[in-house]
C-alpha cells in the first residue's frame, strides 16, 4: 500500500497526468462549442452569416465544456496559457494551418476561462491575445472574413471585464471599436457589437460615470455627444 501511494503521488501526478491533461486541453480547445453570445458564424459556403439560436443541446454542451476548461486551467494555468498562445501563434503565422473554424473555437475556449488566472497573468494573457487578433483583423481581406475576426474580438473582450476595469485606456479603445462595428452592415456584426457593448457596459458601468485623470468629464458624456 505504501509503495502504491508513493507511485501515485510521484510518478502519476508529475509524469503521467500532466501529459494526458495537456492532450485533453488541446482536444477541448479544438472542439469548443459555440457560445450563445456569438451571432456571426460560417455557413456551408464559407461565408460569414448571422445566426441567432436557442438550441438547448448546444448551449448545454458549451456550458459543460466551459466548466471543464475552467477546471483544467485551475489545475495547471501555465499549461493552458502555453497551449492557447501556441495555437494562436500557429494560426496567425502559418497560412496552411489557419482556418476560421479553428480561430473561432480557440477564441470561444479562451473567452470561457475568464477569471481563472491571477490578475497579473490575465493582464499579460489578454493583452497578447487581443494584439494578435487586432493585427489579424488588419491583415484579413474581404468583408466576410473581417466580420468573422471582428466577432471573435468582440467575444473575447466581452469575456474579460476584470481586465477592462483595470485598463481604462484599453476599455475606451474597445468601446470605440465597438462603435465602428455598430455601423458595419455585414449580417450579425451590428447586432453582436450592440450586445457586446451592453454586456461590457453592465459589467464595467462605474468606469463610464467617473472622471478619469486624462478626461475632462465622465466618458458617458463623450459617448452621448
Amino acid at each position: 500500500m505504501n509503495f502504491g501511494n508513493i507511485l501515485n503521488n510521484s510518478f502519476m501526478h508529475y509524469q503521467v497526468y500532466p501529459q494526458i491533461l495537456e492532450q485533453v486541453r488541446m482536444i477541448m480547445i479544438d472542439q469548443m462549442a459555440k457560445p450563445k453570445e456569438v451571432l456571426v458564424v460560417i455557413d456551408e459556403n464559407g461565408e460569414a452569416v448571422e445566426e441567432v439560436f436557442d438550441d438547448t443541446e448546444t448551449i448545454t454542451i458549451y456550458e459543460t465544456m466551459r466548466e471543464t476548461l475552467i477546471y483544467l486551467t485551475n489545475i495547471d494555468t501555465p499549461s493552458m496559457d502555453r497551449i492557447i498562445q501556441q495555437r494562436l501563434d500557429k494560426l496567425t503565422g502559418d497560412k496552411s494551418f489557419f482556418t476560421f473554424d479553428r480561430l473561432n473555437k480557440l477564441c470561444w475556449a479562451l473567452g470561457s476561462i475568464s477569471g481563472c488566472m491571477s490578475v497579473e497573468d490575465e493582464n499579460k494573457f489578454v493583452v497578447s491575445v487581443i494584439k494578435e487578433l487586432l493585427n489579424l483583423c488588419e491583415k484579413t481581406s474581404g468583408k466576410s472574413n473581417k466580420a468573422l475576426v471582428a466577432a471573435d474580438i468582440m467575444y473575447v473582450v466581452g469575456s474579460f471585464p476584470r481586465f477592462l476595469c483595470s485598463h481604462w485606456a484599453f476599455l475606451k479603445t474597445v468601446i470605440k471599436k465597438l462603435n465602428e462595428f455598430m455601423h458595419e452592415k455585414h449580417p450579425g456584426v451590428q447586432d453582436m457589437a450592440a450586445e457586446t457593448f451592453l454586456k461590457i457596459a453592465k459589467l464595467t458601468k462605474h468606469m463610464f460615470v467617473v472622471r478619469h485623470d486624462a478626461d475632462k468629464d465622465p466618458y458617458v458624456n463623450e459617448l452621448i455627444r
